[in-house]
């Protein structure tokens, strides 16, 4: 087989990978904020906390966007 079409052809079955990826990414990240600003929490970190809080609030709206619920 030509190596120029292998690459064609395997650069193309990364692209589903990679969205895959990415959405997981997306649903990951206000889980990961909520420990974040769990762990701030406990360590009396009030301010740290807040902003834990408002990344998490900012990924989730992006997530629910990214996934078509917005």
């Amino acid at each position: 087989m030509n190596k120029f079409v292998l690459q064609v052809f395997l650069f193309l079955a990364f692209i589903p990978l990679a969205i895959l990826i990415g959405y997981g990414v997306l649903v990951i990240a206000p889980i990961f904020c909520c420990f974040l600003a769990i762990n701030s929490y406990k360590f009396n970190n009030y301010r740290e906390m807040y902003i834990w809080m408002g990344f998490g609030v900012l990924s989730f709206l992006l997530a629910l966007y990214m996934l078509g619920v917005l």
